[in-house]
């Protein structure tokens, strides 16, 4: 049986490679690149298609019967390999080059574009709530955010994964513009327990002064 879902988890990372090669594809095209009958391969498609990975893009249409288009969805593209993460770190290289307090500059922009998006969904509200809507959106981003009350009052705000992890490991300045961010939309000041950067498993913040 382990076999078996190996060989056909197989035969789906062909299918993803041929559509990432060739564009949009009918099912009778991968079969033949394949050499899976047709059926299979509608079955392969059809859990691509569930999961998202695929998705029927038109019709083709021939002699005989119209055949439907397949084609990768953006969620598949991020399965590929990319190199975001170098580019990053190249560019962020050349300004570190002109001097220190351009780097500084370029986070504190970026916290400045961050808070104007933010701010208006958290005006009105107490810290607690800024705090619950917060991790909302940086959940959004891709952070993996929990917050909740410990017993002393406190609030402690808790990111499992950090999007920015290989920027923020060779510059600091990225968890320290993001620790000035989070006071402002929350209006309290943060402790800030532990980083990703930092070697640690989790970034941890918490908020003592809670309205």
């Amino acid at each position: 049986m382990a076999g078996e879902h190996r060989a056909q988890g197989s035969t789906r990372n062909e299918i993803l490679q041929l559509l990432r090669r060739n564009g949009q594809m009918t099912a009778g095209e991968l079969s033949g690149e394949l050499g899976v009958g047709a059926v299979g391969v509608r079955q392969h498609l059809a859990t691509l298609c569930e999961d998202g990975l695929v998705a029927a893009v038109g019709v083709r249409r021939g002699l005989g019967r119209p055949s439907h288009l397949y084609a990768l969805t953006d969620k598949a593209g991020q399965r590929f390999p990319r190199a975001y993460e170098s580019i990053a770190l190249d560019a962020l290289g050349y300004v570190a080059a002109t001097g220190e307090a351009q780097i500084e500059l370029l986070f504190e922009q970026r916290a400045r574009r961050l808070a104007a998006q933010y701010q208006s969904c958290l005006s009105g509200a107490s810290v607690e709530e800024r705090v619950a809507l917060l991790a909302g959106l940086l959940n959004d981003q891709g952070y993996m955010c929990e917050w909740e009350r410990a017993d002393d009052g406190s609030i402690m705000l808790t990111e499992h994964n950090c999007p920015i992890d290989c920027v923020a490991r060779a510059f600091p300045q990225a968890c320290e513009c993001e620790l000035r961010l989070y006071e402002e939309l929350i209006g309290a000041p943060l402790a800030q327990i532990s980083t990703i950067a930092g070697g640690s498993a989790r970034c941890c913040y918490r908020i003592s002064e809670v309205e």
